[in-house]
């Protein structure tokens, strides 16, 4: 990796760490369904005025259309909303470092539908993934009063993009990286608008205070659209498996950002749950290994 590529990949890591503080901050005024739509309606809108910029379209197949919509609620809605919904519950440290399981799910979601093979390295860091968000989870976090439901919701939320990495690899394969980062953005706004009407979403009485606003701002445009054209940028660039470093890093500058802005503390089974992650995450990248290989 050249130096702008890891300089690249340290402002993504940036972006997507800073992303759990600005919900952090945004749900103690906004209700997490809302937010959940201010944040792919503002991104979608700014991805759409740049689609000129890159010459790139939107699909105008019906049939391409329902994969977006799926990949959308797969992607975006479903997860956005049990990461919101977490951290009302839990630290911004804590979301960020279960966060980081989003790799090991999407592997076992695909070996579990035989699009992966099950290689030793990969059921070993999946194992010790697991064994993080155990740690996380369990009766000692109870002692030290973290809701285990803010646990769980952002456990399902990597489930869930899992789950679109599946869909992904199975119906969007090969497709422009920055069409389907709009078209799926675009369809989730379509989602949430009838998901706000059924749920009864009230709207705040009063104009949210000035860091909130900001901080919807930094979430839709920095941490979600800049974020896509950024992480697509690396993958072109540096490859798929450097891109993915960034998910180890994700961690420790949501940590930072949460202790540092925050004030929030964080605890020796955080960093243990942390590390059994972080683990996992290289063994089944593999890099752990290639030494060994080489020797």
């Amino acid at each position: 990796m050249t130096y702008q590529q890891i300089g690249n990949l340290l402002l993504l890591s940036l972006l997507w760490g800073g992303s759990f503080l600005f919900i952090g901050i945004a749900v103690q005024e906004i209700d997490p369904l809302l937010l959940v739509f201010l944040r792919v309606m503002i991104a979608a809108v700014v991805m759409l005025s740049l689609l000129p910029f890159f010459k790139v379209q939107l699909p105008r197949e019906m049939d391409i259309w329902k994969k977006f919509f799926v990949m959308g609620l797969l992607n975006n809605v479903i997860p956005f909303t049990f990461i919101f919904y977490a951290q009302t519950l839990i630290s911004v440290s804590l979301a960020s470092i279960i966060n980081a399981m989003t790799p090991i799910c999407t592997f076992i979601v695909l070996a579990l539908f035989k699009e992966e093979l099950l290689k030793p390295n990969k059921v070993i860091g999946s194992l010790l993934g697991v064994l993080g968000v155990t740690l996380l989870s369990g009766l000692t976090q109870l002692a030290l009063h973290t809701d285990p439901m803010g646990v769980l919701f952002s456990f399902l939320a990597t489930v869930s993009y899992g789950f679109s990495g599946l869909w992904a690899k199975r119906h969007l394969t090969g497709r422009n990286s920055i069409q389907s980062a709009t078209s799926q953005l675009t369809a989730s706004t379509l989602i949430m608008i009838p998901v706000l009407l059924m749920t009864s979403t009230e709207l705040p009485n009063t104009l949210p205070s000035f860091g909130v606003m900001a901080s919807i701002l930094a979430l839709s445009v920095a941490s979600t659209a800049f974020a896509y054209i950024l992480f697509f940028e690396l993958i072109s660039k540096a490859g798929a498996a450097n891109a993915m470093l960034v998910t180890l890093l994700v961690p420790i500058s949501g940590t930072l950002l949460g202790i540092s802005v925050l004030n929030e503390t964080i605890t020796l089974i955080q960093v243990m749950g942390g590390l059994f992650i972080g683990l996992g995450l290289l063994i089944i990248d593999g890099r752990l290994f290639k030494p060994l290989q080489k020797r």
